[in-house]
């Protein structure tokens, strides 16, 4: 019998060769399945319902779980799935695939801890709603308010530092003035002069992330908005940065 991973893996496979070599299959819809399929739950289940298609022949199903923002697509192509599904499954001791089940894939998304930069009671709201937001897998909403509560991190470390910074200074001038400062603290090692030019060079991770949050994130009326990968991809780099910088200070 076909083991589940290896029927998801050629599935995929078989759907792009389709979809590539028949502009009619590989519609938006189908383009959007194949690139969801990854991360969705696949299994095939043997039933004792005969298919009427032999003698002594029984019916399997094959149940794709799919995000709940991707189920028109699933339901939309579902034939055009079932037809490549049952070429490669053909016949497996006395079963045939027959049918298809589209449900809905229960996700777990990952609430990426800042609870080491709640320095202030406003900064520890802004790091509850990006939690809340995140446990729903609103990455690019909960974005924004990461970045609330860096721009305030940022302030409080220099504050506490008795480093001057102007109320009006952006994110990038507050973390340029950080690093300037606690360079001092990585020591003389080759390695640190490798750190102190990789803090150096953040600054331009800092710029972009600026740049994302004022141009391309829910808080202002952007027209082109962040995806929550993107998203989910710069909040991380916040997270690494400030633990490297609370080791540090």
């Amino acid at each position: 019998m076909i083991d589940d991973n290896s029927f998801k893996v050629t599935l995929i496979k078989a759907l792009e060769h389709k979809a590539n070599s028949n502009p009619s299959f590989g519609t938006d819809k189908m383009w959007e399945v194949i690139m969801t399929l990854p991360r969705c739950n696949l299994y095939i289940e043997e039933t004792g319902i005969f298919t009427r298609r032999e003698w002594n022949t029984y019916c399997s199903i094959l149940h794709i779980q799919a995000p709940i923002d991707k189920q028109d697509s699933f339901i939309k192509e579902k034939d055009k799935i079932l037809d490549i599904a049952e070429s490669i499954y053909g016949r497996q001791g006395d079963n045939y695939l027959t049918n298809i089940d589209i449900g809905i894939l229960i996700e777990h998304y990952e609430v990426i801890d800042f609870s080491s930069i709640s320095l202030t009671e406003v900064i520890a709201k802004a790091i509850a709603d990006t939690e809340l937001l995140m446990s729903q897998g609103k990455y690019d909403s909960a974005f924004d308010r990461v970045h609330t509560a860096f721009h305030g991190y940022l302030r409080k470390v220099l504050e506490n530092r008795n480093v001057l910074f102007e109320e009006s200074d952006t994110l990038s001038q507050l973390y340029n003035k950080l690093h300037a400062d606690i360079s001092a603290n990585i020591g003389p090692t080759p390695i640190a002069e490798l750190m102190k030019t990789s803090l150096r060079s953040a600054s331009g991770i800092v710029a972009s992330i600026n740049d994302m949050r004022n141009r391309h994130s829910l808080s202002h009326p952007n027209e082109v908005l962040l995806h929550n990968r993107e998203a989910e991809f710069a909040i991380r780099l916040i997270k690494d940065l400030s633990d490297y910088i609370n080791s540090i200070v």
